[in-house]
């Protein structure tokens, strides 16, 4: 059950268009049963009519689980786990966790993981909300630290799996050596190709898995040797292929056409390189991966 107070309406709006914005993973169907069921409230009162008007300072009351509301996930697929790091999948639309302290009501995939998992469990990196993947998570503070210093030194390989626009690619492989600076206040990355003030390196490289001629659209399987905000979807772009769904980078007319409104971005699999001395050394051997279903995008 979650309770909550509407506002930032500039006018009276129907409560069925307040919740479908508001609770983007929660299906239509979900959506006319809690009417049909009376479990929402308005200002303490059960309502059936899901046309009914609600304005700023109302209060209203949803009787649902957060799995259903947030579009968590009610079981966990997680590819690896051992007594120091555990691999598991998050679904679109689910934030990864906040990076300061927030007034939101949204629970994030770090505090579902800590309500199954336990407390003593960290997570050591970010997905986009609405990029879909594999997050690593550290059962300790050594291994965190541990990961956090992998992540920065290039000892973790990171590959995902993008859909973009336009299938036209000459080559089957291209490597990228790009500049990204992003701006803190519109929260937008933007490529260059030379060095400019306040920008960082990024190192990018894309291969070609499947091309769609009719459609006009490819597959890509994307390896960064750095982990910058964006950098995927800024770079693809900027280089006039978007990812499909892509919101923020895309075009909405392509959105449109393929009718997805969520990148097809895809955190995909993670291998290892640490040092031979390094208490982790042990996961050079292992290369975990997303299984395909997860990522296999019906266009």
């Amino acid at each position: 059950m979650r309770e909550f107070k509407v506002y930032n309406l500039k006018k009276e709006e129907k409560v069925i268009y307040y919740i479908k914005n508001k609770f983007p993973n929660l299906q239509s169907s979900i959506i006319y049963k809690i009417f049909r069921n009376k479990d929402i409230k308005i200002n303490n009162k059960r309502i059936s009519d899901y046309n009914t008007l609600i304005k700023n300072n109302d209060i209203i009351c949803i009787y649902l689980s957060d799995e259903i509301l947030f579009g968590l996930p009610k079981q966990l697929y997680i590819p690896y786990e051992d007594e120091n790091i555990l691999i598991v999948y998050k679904p679109q639309g689910v934030i990864s966790n906040y990076e300061k302290e927030s007034n939101t009501f949204e629970p994030s995939f770090e505090e579902y993981i800590k309500k199954i998992k336990g407390n003593n469990i960290f997570i050591c990196h970010r997905l986009d909300t609405n990029t879909a993947g594999l997050i690593i998570f550290a059962k300790n503070e050594i291994t965190y630290n541990a990961i956090l210093n992998a992540f920065k030194t290039g000892y973790i390989n990171k590959e995902y799996v993008a859909y973009v626009y336009d299938s036209n690619f000459s080559k089957d492989y291209y490597h990228y050596e790009n500049y990204i600076l992003k701006d803190e206040k519109t929260g937008f990355s933007k490529i260059y190709n030379k060095f400019v003030n306040g920008s960082q390196k990024i190192i990018t490289d894309i291969y070609v898995q499947k091309k769609y001629i009719k459609k006009n659209y490819a597959i890509l399987k994307v390896q960064i040797h750095t982990g910058k905000t964006h950098q995927i979807r800024a770079l693809l772009s900027s280089i006039n292929h978007p990812i499909i769904g892509d919101s923020k980078y895309g075009k909405n007319e392509i959105n449109k056409k393929f009718r997805k409104y969520r990148q097809l971005l895809f955190a995909t699999k993670y291998s290892f390189n640490f040092k031979e001395n390094d208490y982790l050394y042990y996961l050079n051997n292992i290369c975990v991966t997303l299984d395909e279903s997860y990522f296999n995008a019906k266009i």
